[in-house]
């Protein structure tokens, strides 16, 4: 599918972003303060100066433009950047492109990337004698408008390389779950295995291996189910479920002390009336699934909504991502990047479909569709293509390798497994995954980072590298995400450490899409009062979202309207819960799960962190701020735009605006501008800003306040595009048109500079709380049966259990 054709509207805003690129005096005045709150020497702004980013040199003026990658890997960044050079006494432009490499520092909340350990590796400036020698030094070192950039725009630059094809390839278990779809309240019970139960008090028992709080009581031969501010009762554990109208008291002393350890949750939502619900009809059924199952709530019968341009229609009162096709009458449900196909939609047998086999109106569905999220489990989309590149780029630190510490806590004696088709074996029960690698020698993975030790109770010490055996370890062991996290390099002092998305449990599948969970059923350890829990794939309310905005994200629909993790088990989540770093900007929005930084657990002393300063409450900055979308289907016309706050509470620094952009399709063109005030509260200085366009694009003739239009190749060459001609390529003797050869490679490198402008805009005006369609994957539903936040009875954004 053609890239541009197939969201010209989107795209059309896109470049109009990019010219617009939003207002330098928003948050980009604030230094990082430190934790003392005085703001540090030369400390750089969150996500640097807008481009070309300028230096003074030896009297010469120095412009370098935004930078375009080659490739990177790890945290090594390979890239090259087009540069004007104005030396002292001369009114002449000098044109040359640099070679760079460079160490990264990603800060996925902030979305922002540090650069250090700059190395110059290649020049090119022809007309300067000696090209350019003189002036070697102004790109040597980490020189500040190096320092740090938006994440966005380096990620979509990525766009124009070949890493989202290089990515390896899992063979993950495709087997449907038990899907149960319900279009009454319905709750769901996931108990790991078969159920074992373990004492608890006044002579009750606890169902061990569950979140859902099931507590038996063998005097009475009687289950009950802490469901909302109630109980429910039933003989077995399949049910059926009615009010308990005379519970046992012991259970309200065993809720608060579930509660209050993080073992259990109350299904439902816990200030709603049990009572109430059973008398008005309106009580949840339960459902109880010893293996990995879905739960799919529609609020009422399905009503079916077409997708103009396809053949497709979809479920719109439900918050899954339920569809009919019209031409073989057969629903299409996706569930954790999957799809699976039935007949039938309540009472359907679901089969598993590869993505690469899905109807071609899939492909079709619009940008604009409040259904575009699927696209990014669509072979060939490019959103697709961005979940692929967004799924690679890992969230790094810089960890001491002194104050960082680890102790593992073993339930009994330590007790190893056999990891299948490797030499290594792993401990079972504990949390934290420790793999037996040679005799006496242990690894051990902790909030991402390695540590090594002779004994598997330790002592432990950071690792400065991880021995390659580990990352052989297939995707059927219930700890293959520990192989998505990296020792990159190490000094005297630290260790250079990072993590992928594959560490919350996102795979690359066979189908070239991004899902998430391996699909496997792994088995949990059960001991005599403990629980281990294995990954699970489904049950967790697992999803991809997608908006031109934001680009691609994770989220789950956990809480169970509770601030507790119910799951999933993967990488962190599953020994420290999301409290220990919860996204910043919603779950839906702007990266979500996978923009969670667990580096943080680490703390200050042993956590180095990076240069970011938006939005980090650490620092002292603070930003609020909203977004929206819209659309007119009589018209055509698109449009998005936002507003922001930013204030920092230890510098008084504070900045404000708005902007917006719009494309009309009748008449081709975009229109955009924006507002903004600036100052310090504590000393009373202030100003104001304002930008604004119009572009055409079927004619690229166009006016813009912005700087940022110079493009490099691999061989050296610089280009521009122009209003009124076109891409044009700087010679000895000035610019000429470019060859057609490399307009379309020059047309994607505007198309993804302009794209990753746009994001960093949204993000940095949207600030805390800035949550683009209300709220990252809350936007996806429908607010659930019971009214409160997104997940009905089930306590799931979204609908989704």
């Amino acid at each position: 599918m053609n890239e541009h054709d197939s969201s010209k509207p989107i795209l059309a805003i896109v470049i109009a972003a990019g010219l617009l690129l939003s207002l330098p005096q928003l948050a980009l005045s604030q230094a990082a303060p430190s934790r003392t709150g005085t703001p540090p020497a030369n400390a750089p702004s969150a996500g640097g100066d807008p481009w070309p980013r300028k230096t003074m040199y030896q009297g010469a003026t120095i412009s370098i433009y935004q930078p375009q990658l080659q490739s990177w890997t790890g945290n090594l960044l390979n890239a090259f950047s087009a540069v004007t050079i104005k030396t002292p006494g001369s009114e002449a432009t000098n044109y040359g492109v640099i070679w760079f490499t460079a160490r990264t520092e990603v800060d996925k909340v902030n979305r922002v990337v540090t650069l250090e350990d700059f190395s110059l590796t290649k020049r090119n400036f022809p007309t300067l004698p000696g090209n350019g020698s003189a002036y070697t030094t102004a790109f040597q070192g980490d020189m500040p408008w190096t320092q740090t950039m938006p994440l966005d725009e380096l990620e979509t630059s990525l766009t124009t390389t070949s890493v989202a094809d290089e990515q390896k390839r899992i063979a993950v278990n495709n087997d449907p779950p038990t899907i149960i779809v319900s279009t009454t309240p319905a709750v769901l019970v996931l108990i790991d295995g078969q159920p074992k139960l373990g004492p608890s008090s006044d002579g009750l028992q606890k169902v061990i291996n569950t979140r859902a709080l099931v507590v038996f009581d063998p005097p009475r031969s009687r289950y009950y189910l802490a469901l909302m501010d109630g109980w429910a009762q039933s003989a077995s554990l399949g049910g059926p479920w009615t009010l308990a109208s005379q519970p046992p008291d012991a259970l309200e002393r065993i809720k608060t002390a579930a509660i209050q350890h993080d073992q259990n949750e109350v299904l439902g939502n816990p200030e709603q009336s049990l009572k109430d619900a059973y008398a008005d009809g309106e009580a949840p059924t339960v459902y109880v699934n010893t293996g990995q199952a879905e739960l799919i709530l529609i609020q009422g019968e399905p009503t079916l909504t077409p997708i103009l341009g396809t053949e497709l229609q979809y479920v719109s009162n439900t918050g899954g991502d339920i569809f009919l096709d019209n031409d073989n009458q057969r629903y299409y449900l996706l569930l954790a990047g999957r799809w699976f196909s039935s007949p039938s939609l309540l009472a359907g047998s679901w089969a598993y479909v590869p993505a690469v086999s899905l109807p071609s109106g899939f492909s079709r569905i619009p940008d604009s569709s409040p259904k575009a999220s699927v696209l990014v489990s669509v072979p060939g989309t490019p959103q697709a293509k961005e979940a692929l590149i967004a799924n690679q780029i890992p969230q790094t630190s810089t960890i001491s390798r002194t104050r960082a510490h680890l102790t593992v806590k073993y339930f009994g004696s330590p007790e190893f497994k056999p990891i299948l088709n490797t030499s290594l074996s792993y401990a079972v029960n504990t949390t934290t995954p420790v793999i037996n690698v040679s005799p006496d020698v242990y690894y051990a993975c902790e909030a991402g980072v390695w540590f090594v030790s002779q004994s598997p109770s330790g002592p432990w010490q950071v690792a400065t590298a991880v021995p390659p055996a580990i990352y052989s370890i297939p995707a059927d062991s219930p700890i293959h995400y520990i192989t998505y996290v990296r020792v990159y390099g190490y000094t005297p002092a630290s260790v250079y450490v990072g993590y992928t998305p594959g560490y919350y449990g996102t795979v690359v599948s066979n189908d070239g899409v991004v899902v998430y969970g391996t699909g496997y059923s792994y088995v949990p350890y059960i001991g005599p009062t403990a629980w281990v829990p294995a990954p699970y794939t489904y049950g967790v309310g697992a999803a991809f979202s997608w908006s031109a905005a934001a680009g691609w994200a994770l989220g789950f629909g956990l809480g169970l309207a509770s601030q507790t993790v119910c799951g999933p088990w993967w990488g962190p989540v599953g020994a420290w819960g999301w409290g220990a770093a919860a996204p910043a900007w919603g779950w839906g929005g702007y990266g979500g799960a996978a923009a969670a930084n667990f580096y943080g657990h680490w703390g200050s002393a042993a956590y180095a962190g990076t240069h970011a300063a938006w939005a980090n409450p650490y620092t002292g900055n603070i930003g609020a701020g909203t977004r929206g979308a819209f659309h007119n289907p009589v018209t055509g016309t698109t449009g998005i735009g936002g507003r922001g706050v930013d204030y920092n509470a230890y510098t008084g620094n504070y900045a404000a605006g708005r902007r917006g952009a719009a494309y009309n399709p009748t008449t081709g063109v975009v229109k955009g501008g924006a507002h903004g005030v600036y100052g310090n509260a504590f000393t009373g200085q202030s100003g104001s800003v304002n930008r604004g366009f119009a572009y055409r694009p079927s004619t690229g003739n166009g006016v813009a306040y912005n700087g940022n239009n110079l493009y490099a190749d691999h061989d050296g060459n610089v280009y521009r595009a122009s209003p009124s001609s076109g891409w044009q390529q700087h010679f000895a003797d000035g610019w000429k048109p470019a060859s057609s050869d490399w307009r379309s490679s020059l047309d994607n490198q505007a198309f993804a500079r302009g794209l990753g402008g746009q994001r960093w805009g949204d993000f940095r005006a949207g600030g805390w709380g800035g949550r683009f369609g209300g709220g990252g994957f809350a936007d996806r539903g429908f607010g659930g049966f019971g009214g409160f936040r997104g997940g009905g009875f089930g306590g799931f954004r979204g609908g989704r259990r």
